[in-house]
């Protein structure tokens, strides 16, 4: 069977589907998979056996004349038996109705809206943990009939390898516990206080812990100044997306937000100590592995506000963040701890 699959959107949501397509290309090793997505994911399948397609649907495949272009590149080169749409959205609908004019069978995620906006409202929560993400892509795989078991709580092991050098980045005595710090996040209501995360630098040096600090090439200038005066490293913007991977399989604990960096340590294969705000994991967004007791977050029954967003980007109805203020650097060092003894 030939296997096309979308899935466009945020870096994080992409990481998601590597794990997935792992144990479906394992599992069903005479299906010919591609992944149509944004062009600089690639180096996320390196290490999978599945193909990967560049699409950038917002220049060179823009509006219906492009997507148009687009199918017609993709029927030509891979002359798919099955479309598998992890995105519906616009765009891969569009894409889809014209694979599906043609007769070539559709399947799309559910991605569980009722159930988010239930949990996240201002009153009358529905407080129940919902499908991860990673379930809701297996599901349509198997909805195409395809083998797939899957289980979030597995750890992923992919093998990101890359030839960079790194050595200026890690710490001469191989036996210093190496601390990953990604403080970023894409919506204020998933970030913690800059300032509390230089504190936190302050105590893990203190600890005698080697730093290195994770983020866009937009954090770069921001993550330089959270560095001056410490002896982190930055990282950020420094590599590409691949040696980034690989960076973080020398860790033995990532520190970071609701974001992208933190879906990819649990790909790297290391403890994620995940910082929880405005957002919730119940939404099923959480880490991938068994990272469950290492969630760094203000209890629900002391903030029920909590969570009043699925993806951070709303207001907060209290006006002071306290789902982030109230987390004290002291509660994220604990998860630290509780990491490293697990590492």
């Amino acid at each position: 069977m030939r296997v096309l699959v979308f899935r466009f959107s945020a870096l994080g949501d992409v990481a998601l589907t590597v794990p997935v397509l792992q144990k479906l290309a394992e599992q069903n090793p005479k299906a010919e998979i591609t992944l149509v997505s944004r062009p600089f994911m690639e180096p996320l399948c390196t290490p999978l056996p599945v193909r990967f397609h560049g699409a950038d649907v917002t220049k060179e495949y823009k509006g219906v004349p492009g997507l148009w272009r687009l199918y017609k590149e993709l029927k030509k080169l891979y002359h798919p038996d099955v479309i598998i749409d992890l995105h519906y959205v616009l765009r891969s609908r569009v894409l889809s109705i014209f694979f599906k004019s043609n007769g070539t069978p559709v399947y799309h995620i559910n991605k569980g809206r009722e159930g988010k906006k239930a949990l996240s409202r201002p009153e009358n929560k529905v407080r129940r943990q919902l499908p991860h993400t990673t379930e809701r892509y297996a599901e349509v795989f198997r909805q195409a009939g395809l083998q797939l078991d899957f289980d979030p709580k597995d750890q992923p092991k992919i093998n990101f390898i890359s030839e960079a050098d790194l050595t200026s980045l890690l710490p001469e005595n191989l036996d210093t516990p190496i601390i990953g710090l990604a403080p970023f996040a894409q919506h204020k209501g998933k970030m913690w206080p800059l300032s509390k995360s230089a504190k936190l630098l302050e105590r893990l040096q203190a600890l005698g812990y080697h730093c290195i600090l994770f983020g866009g090439p937009q954090e770069r200038k921001e993550l330089d100044k959270l560095a001056s005066g410490t002896m982190s490293r930055n990282a950020a913007g420094n590599f590409t997306l691949g040696v980034e991977l690989t960076l973080m399989k020398e860790l033995d604990v990532m520190i970071a937000m609701d974001s992208s960096n933190m879906h990819m340590a649990t790909l790297a294969g290391i403890p994620v100590v995940s910082i929880w705000g405005a957002t919730h994991s119940a939404a099923g967004f959480g880490p991938l592995g068994e990272n469950e007791d290492l969630k760094a977050e203000i209890a629900i029954d002391k903030l029920e506000c909590r969570p009043c967003s699925v993806y951070g980007n709303k207001p907060c109805l209290r006006g002071d963040y306290a789902c982030l203020n109230w987390l004290e650097v002291a509660d994220v060092l604990q998860k630290v701890e509780l990491a490293l003894k697990h590492s």
